[in-house]
């Protein structure tokens, strides 16, 4: 049987979908402090937000009227109409997340605008119960005891105190970086657990980060049209598998976007999950093209021509990294360039080479791979006749893996035929290949089998093809190898995704030695 909701249930499922968890709240009190002008936000709670929350400013405030209306459905400060929506410079609607936090709890508000007297709310589940006036300098406390105090379902799925606790400090941890120009302290069972002034965007990312991440990263600020770019991203050398930190911001709005964090991460060429940068981002946008009203608390935006801001975002991160320009490393201003002589080969295996700023460790097969991948990628390989072919005994499952791909081998610059029963004649391999073995062969063909894009083949031939640990090599080829692998579009990994080099400055290496 279908029914129609009751008011109340139909409230608190709304109030749901803005007020998830306890970070949900803080996160709606704080961004109204800040569209209420706020320069300082003092913010505390205890039992991971369950048991109480309280954010304080010294924004605007709200005369009684306004502060009775903002418990009202669908009121609100920052618009008058629909199209109000489409250039929404705040960050919510302070009515409306009020009216839902109200609802699912037991709410205090204590505030005052300028010239007014300072007033008193109190109320459970959303019904006012009592109003007084009391003194206040200006701004506004709001007060949020017993979260959830009506909706014990919504409470059962929380997570611990701590795991609860954890999720607001990083939220206030993302505002915060976003809004340098406003002084912050969180509170945690009365503890003062953060406490930030006042301060540029760099001083901010350190003090809440500390300096050992800025140093491995570098400021971006780019501007094309109506888009600007400015923040921190990693520096290639410093990619992580762990611990990467990931802050986005639009229009100073903290939120998520997989289209920004794929154009940032496929900037840096990065063809597996296994690393993968940091970046602390904020993008200024027109408003007429970006809508941030697609998912109830915000936290999720859509633009209006997603190909545009992905391919600018791209282009940004790539360009400051320097990958795709020609002399790489040397276009991004760092001061690498090699001394004239000064390379070492450490264990035959990793090419030590010194720059005006450090030392460069450079893995001789990881860069030889990336330089005979793309030179495979602009110029499909020629044939290398061998000086005495080769004669193969396949399996029969090898054998009709070769049967299947011989026209692969071929295109790769494999001349192969096949020479008796289960048995191929090797004539040619690929130019970039020295020789080949038996066994490598037949290796190559499981590969093959398993990998069908051309660039993933060319991967498997590049590895084949490039010098192996081990291996001695002299001090001009050192000079080429090094010569080579900048001058490929993305010196910094080889086709797997793993590095090709790490970077020690100078000061790194003191830090080591204590000095």
């Amino acid at each position: 049987m279908i029914v129609i909701l009751d008011d109340d249930t139909v409230q608190k499922i709304a109030a749901g979908e803005v007020v998830e968890r306890p970070a949900s709240v803080v996160k709606e009190l704080v961004e109204n402090a800040i569209d209420a002008g706020a320069k300082k936000i003092s913010i505390s709670f205890r039992g991971g937000g369950q048991d109480i929350i309280s954010v304080t400013d010294d924004g605007e405030g709200m005369t009684e009227e306004d502060a009775r209306l903002s418990l009202l459905p669908h009121s609100t400060s920052k618009i008058r109409s629909l199209e109000d929506i489409k250039t929404l410079a705040t960050l919510g609607f302070r009515g409306e997340a009020l009216t839902s936090i109200a609802k699912v709890s037991i709410m205090e508000i204590h505030t005052k605008k300028r010239e007014a007297e300072g007033i008193y709310l109190r109320t459970g589940g959303g019904n006012i119960e009592e109003v007084m006036p009391r003194p206040r300098e200006r701004g506004t406390t709001v007060t949020v005891r017993n979260l959830f105090f009506n909706v014990p379902a919504r409470r059962k799925f929380l997570k611990s105190n701590y795991a609860e606790g954890e999720r607001i400090k990083t939220m206030i941890t993302g505002i915060a970086i976003a809004y340098p120009e406003i002084a912050f302290s969180l509170f945690h069972n009365q503890n003062l657990i953060l406490q930030l002034e006042k301060t540029s965007p760099e001083g901010r990312i350190n003090e809440l980060l500390g300096d050992e991440v800025t140093k491995e990263m570098t400021y971006i600020e780019y501007k094309k049209n109506s888009i600007r770019l400015s923040g921190f991203i990693s520096l290639p050398e410093y990619l992580k598998d762990k611990g990467k930190l990931e802050y986005i911001s639009v229009n100073k709005r903290p939120v998520r976007s997989g289209l920004i964090r794929s154009a940032i991460k496929n900037a840096y060429g990065i063809p597996t999950r296994e690393r993968s940068p940091s970046f602390i981002l904020n993008l200024e946008i027109d408003k007429n093209i970006v809508d941030v009203n697609v998912h109830p608390r915000k936290e999720e935006v859509r633009f209006a021509d997603e190909n545009f801001i992905y391919g600018t975002i791209f282009g940004a991160v790539r360009e400051k990294v320097g990958i795709g320009t020609e002399g790489g490393i040397r276009e991004r201003g760092y001061e690498w360039e090699m001394e004239p002589t000064a390379f070492w080969q450490l264990h035959n295996s990793y090419v030590l080479a010194q720059t005006k700023t450090g030392v460069l460790i450079i893995d001789q097969h990881a860069a030889h791979e990336r330089i005979l991948y793309e030179k495979i990628m602009k110029k499909k390989p020629s044939s290398q006749k061998l000086l005495f072919p080769l004669i193969v005994l396949l399996s029969t499952k090898e054998y009709e893996i070769f049967i299947t791909f011989k026209d692969v081998l071929t295109t790769f610059g494999f001349e192969v035929e096949e020479f008796g029963e289960r048995t191929v004649r090797i004539i040619s391999v690929s130019s970039f290949l020295k020789d080949i073995t038996e066994n490598e062969f037949k290796e190559m063909l499981y590969q093959i089998r398993d990998v069908k894009p051309f660039s993933d083949i060319t991967v498997t031939l590049a590895c084949m093809g490039a010098v192996k640990q081990k291996e001695k090599l002299s001090p001009e080829e050192m000079n080429a190898l090094i010569d080579d692998l900048f001058a490929t579009e993305n010196p910094y990994f080889c086709p797997h995704g793993r590095p090709t080099m790490i970077k020690w400055s100078i000061e790194e290496l003191a830090r080591r030695f204590g000095r």
